[in-house]
């Protein structure tokens, strides 16, 4: 990855951590996590499964799985996310999808929502196999884009400063991608009021592993 755009998101999701911790959960992500809460009981996991929040912010998510009993690692670029992550009591690493010096096969599950957005495509695989790496042979993703069209760089329009880099895909193509590194267990498209990107839901697992008994 270019290193002034990691830079770059570094610096702008420090100066806006403090505002983005008190924006109120959408309803609709309220939705796909209990969706993945489903998803973990259909593997029939029990309590305490170890689930990596890769992009988790300010630990909104984080905080949702780990009332509901799993073990939660966060992991995010910005200094400023993993701090106030720590301050609500999680764990949380200052680290990059790049890297991620995890260990292998150490994970029931990986959540993450809209961050591998700002993964350049010519990066997308790469990030990708590094979270396969990281989760158990019966483990699975949740995968969460906005996206619907293609595009790539800095969001002009974007109210954060530095503005940040995005990249979206068109779903098909997406599915293509994803489909390299893992077997795709289901892909829905949510329409998102008043955005021209609509936000692509997935879940995906291993390959050659089979679906939980009840999963779609």
């Amino acid at each position: 990855m270019d290193h002034g755009v990691k830079a770059t998101l570094k610096l702008s999701y420090d100066q806006h951590a403090r505002s983005r911790d008190g924006n109120t959960v959408q309803s609709w992500k309220v939705e796909e996590m209990d969706r993945f809460m489903a998803r973990l009981q259909a593997a029939d996991k029990g309590k305490g499964q170890r689930i990596l929040d890769l992009g988790s912010g300010p630990g909104h998510q984080a905080m949702y799985l780990k009332n509901h009993g799993c073990q939660v690692t966060c992991v995010d670029l910005s200094d400023e996310m993993v701090n106030i992550c720590r301050e609500k009591g999680l764990e949380a690493l200052a680290m990059d999808v790049y890297t991620l010096d995890l260990e292998s096969e150490s994970f029931d599950a990986i959540w993450t929502m809209n961050a591998l957005l700002h993964v350049p495509k010519d990066s997308f695989l790469q990030v990708l196999a590094n979270m396969e790496r990281v989760l158990k042979p019966d483990g699975f993703l949740y995968l969460g884009l906005y996206g619907g069209y293609e595009s790539e760089g800095i969001w002009e329009n974007d109210t954060y400063s530095p503005q940040r880099f995005f990249a979206f895909y068109e779903d098909e193509h997406v599915q293509r991608k994803v489909s390299e590194v893992f077997d795709i267990e289901h892909f829905s498209v949510l329409p998102m009021e008043g955005m021209q990107a609509d936000y692509q839901s997935i879940f995906v697992r291993k390959k050659h592993q089979k679906p939980p008994s009840g999963a779609k």
